[in-house]
């Protein structure tokens, strides 16, 4: 091989390369976006384009933070009166109904939920039928009011043959995907969904659903009223209607997702409301949840025929929710005292027979009934409550953290609701106020010692026993006062005589006072033990001659007479 043809297959090796390169690194780039564009289709049918990124897209990787809110709409049609006659005009209605996702963030929020400017358009291509082409316009479908009905015109030649047809929907519509409130940023995305719609050609008996109602509430029971129609042109004899969900959270009669109501005969024209039993968990998301009735019956041949399948939309009644103002405590360390508040029904629907259930979280408080019966309350308005407490005596002062959980009946089944409050226990306090007046005894003597008492509880206490305790060299003469009754913040003048010995030193010795009452619950409770100073002094006479120059006289005259005795004895 010569140099030239040898640098001529090393440049075209070199070319090979880098586009070998090229073309992995494109497929890396693409590969992110693919990812992305299949993770926002997942709650579609299948054949759903998906979402459809617009506008600025976080990088791939990245961390989402506390601050971001994202989410997108999740779309389900379906035809709630599908079947139609042959040789006519009819019209069929699509309901839409948009559960939403959360990809961060755990309540459903409209921002990133709702689908805004949705169109729908209709391909009937493949099919014998003509059904109304062109883009209908529909408009913002947010989740709490869906379903959102479309009404759509079909109309069916007179040769076409009693059958089911496909035809396919695509609906068209904006959201946004992604907010930051921080950087006052979002991120809007096109979706792009496309939906297989079934469309029953029948001259027979065919069924359609006029209206759902419920009065099941999320996190509770009740029924679901489904009134349909016979729009066929022949009676449905001995006809069942059977009552089905998918939707998550959501159970329909006795078994999971399903129920049956037999309603008999059915004339062409005539309506039947059927009712199911239903619940609906916490976990479900908000809006509306798909219901597909099902009508089975005898045609006039006595043959069992099925109808095709009539589905609808059912909003549940929202979560009931409760609020907790003013939530206090009158707690103190060794003593009993009350939680009291207000709780306020914020609705949708009155509660009765709710019982609102407290829980310290502590072992030093404890509650005597933990369980407290609230009245009737309806929407909007609110009920007081009050639990007692005891403080034990060897508890630390400082907050409390109680939960309250209200339970209540929701259909045939008792739903909660809990709510957390703080509440002070304020350190021990004495329980009375002592002002001791004329605490001076001489040494020797008995002096009247008056004390004025004040209660500092917030409830009256009831027949006080005064007690003080004296040791040596003081001696208390009397040792008990009494006091009937005392209301908060009243006072009482109480007196004991007190000794103190000839031998006592001058200065201060203590004496001891406790004090045993009943509190307003009638409990006999003993207070602390309180000290109080009495000043000793030295003695002094009664105001005669003084004792002292006596004595000394005494000795003098009987030294001078001893003197003189001596002295005539010399």
């Amino acid at each position: 091989m010569s140099r030239s043809t040898r640098l001529a297959t090393a440049a075209l090796a070199v070319v090979a390369a880098s586009a070998l390169l090229v073309g992995v690194s494109l497929a890396g780039a693409a590969a992110p976006s693919a990812g992305t564009a299949a993770g926002g289709d997942a709650a579609a049918f299948a054949g759903v384009d998906g979402p459809i990124a617009d506008g600025a897209v976080a990088q791939a990787g990245s961390e989402p933070t506390a601050r971001q809110i994202r989410g997108s709409p999740v779309l389900d049609l379906f035809v709630s009166q599908r079947s139609v006659p042959g040789g006519a005009e009819s019209t069929v209605t699509i309901d839409i109904v948009n559960t939403g996702e959360m990809e961060i963030g755990n309540q459903l929020d409209s921002r990133v939920t709702t689908a805004r400017g949705l169109t729908l358009a209709i391909d009937d291509s493949d099919v014998p039928i003509d059904v109304e082409d062109g883009e209908i316009p529909v408009g913002n479908v947010p989740t709490a009011a869906s379903p959102v009905s479309v009404p759509l015109d079909v109309t069916v030649p007179d040769d076409v043959p009693d059958g089911t047809y496909e035809v396919e929907a695509t609906a068209r519509y904006r959201y946004t995907f992604e907010i930051i409130p921080e950087f006052n940023d979002h991120k809007d995305r096109r979706g792009i969904d496309e939906f297989d719609l079934t469309i029953v050609v029948d001259d027979g008996a065919r069924f359609a659903v006029l209206e759902t109602d419920t009065d099941a509430q999320v996190g509770g029971s009740g029924d679901v009223t489904v009134t349909m129609a016979n729009v066929g042109d022949e009676t449905a004899r001995d006809a069942v209607v059977s009552g089905t969900t998918t939707s998550p959270g959501v159970r329909l009669g006795a078994g999971e997702g399903g129920g049956q109501s037999f309603v008999g005969n059915w004339a062409p024209g005539e309506n039947r409301t059927v009712t199911f039993d239903s619940s609906v968990s916490e976990a479900f998301g908000g809006g509306a949840y798909a219901i597909s009735s099902t009508v089975d019956y005898r045609d006039p041949n006595g043959i069992a025929e099925t109808a095709a399948p009539a589905r609808a939309g059912v909003v549940p009644v929202r979560e009931q929710s409760f609020s907790l103002d003013n939530v206090s405590g009158t707690l103190e360390v060794g003593y009993s005292g009350t939680v009291s508040g207000t709780i306020t029904n914020e609705g949708p629907l009155p509660v009765e027979n709710a019982v609102l259930v407290a829980d310290s979280g502590s072992n030093g408080v404890s509650l005597g009934e933990s369980r407290y019966a609230l009245p009737r309350i309806p929407p909007g308005e609110s009920a007081a409550f009050s639990f007692d407490a005891a403080v034990s005596g060897s508890a630390d002062p400082g907050p409390r953290q109680f939960r309250f959980t209200t339970r209540y009946d929701s259909g045939d089944a008792t739903a909660t609701a809990e709510a957390a409050r703080r509440v002070e226990v304020a350190p021990r306090q004495p329980e009375f106020e002592l002002a001791v007046d004329n605490a001076t005894v001489p040494a020797g003597e008995t002096r009247r010692i008056n004390v004025t008492i004040t209660n500092r509880r917030p409830e009256t206490l009831s027949s006080i026993n005064a007690g003080l305790y004296a040791d040596s060299p003081l001696t208390a003469v009397n040792e008990e006062a009494f006091v009937d009754d005392l209301e908060p913040g009243e006072s009482a003048d109480i007196w004991f005589e007190v000794a103190a010995a000839p031998s006592a030193s001058v200065e201060a010795h203590p004496i001891e006072f406790d004090f045993r009452y009943d509190d307003e619950r009638g409990n006999d409770r003993i207070s602390d033990i309180t000290q109080v100073p009495v000043t000793v002094t030295a003695a002094t006479d009664d105001g005669g001659t003084p004792t002292g120059p006596i004595v000394v006289g005494v000795l003098l005259v009987a030294a001078v007479l001893g003197g003189a005795v001596w002295y005539r004895r010399r």
